[in-house]
């Protein structure tokens, strides 16, 4: 009778352990994935706005259209999507070293300050404000909207014009790829100006 007794009890002791095992298990389940959907939901969020700019970006190809909208955001001065494309240059233009050339552009807003920068298309990487004879901060006036350059003594090849600022607000914006040439040697003034007025667009 004793052992039955002693039978009955373990197997309750078993039972009951399992059962408490079991629920504290479930409930340590369902509390992991409170927590992790809870943490999916703010990920979401938080990479859901820079997910959304980066392909509004990708959308447009900068080579293709020659120009890239910048997004909103509540930490730039204006609210307003800015939007500029270069008149001139345009693409396969050829622009001679130490000839002026009016840079144009048609703009979503007046342009006062513009940061710009000349850019190697085969490095990738800047020319100094020094060496390519374009300053890398521009007041522009209201009329007429461009900024007049004169091209310095850069290697003559594949180039581009690129804006990060306007107006003091972030941007991103490029010019088509034209080309920088030197002038025939052994050409006098006059020759000169007749190039470089031919040259202008």
């Amino acid at each position: 009778m004793k052992s039955w007794i002693r039978i009955t009890l373990v197997i309750s002791v078993l039972i009951g352990g399992t059962t408490s095992f079991g629920y504290w298990s479930i409930n340590q389940f369902d509390s992991a994935f409170d927590n992790l959907s809870a943490s999916n939901l703010a990920n979401t969020h938080s990479v859901y706005p820079s997910f959304k700019q980066n392909a509004g970006l990708a959308s447009t190809s900068p080579e293709i259209s020659g120009e890239l909208a910048t997004s909103t955001d509540s930490r730039q001065a204006t609210s307003t999507d800015l939007k500029l494309s270069f008149t001139f240059p345009q693409k396969d233009t050829e622009v001679y070293i130490g000839c002026t050339y009016p840079i144009s552009w048609q703009s979503s807003t007046t342009i006062n300050l513009l940061e710009a920068s000349l850019i190697d298309a085969g490095t990738r990487e800047a020319v100094g404000p020094k060496t390519g004879g374009l300053a890398k901060e521009n007041t522009i006036e209201k009329e007429p909207q461009n900024l007049n350059w004169k091209v310095g003594f850069v290697w003559p090849g594949a180039y581009y014009i690129k804006v990060s600022k306007i107006n003091g607000v972030e941007a991103e914006f490029r010019s088509k790829t034209f080309q920088i040439g030197k002038l025939p040697e052994g050409i006098n003034e006059e020759e000169k100006i007749n190039i470089c007025r031919e040259s202008s667009g």
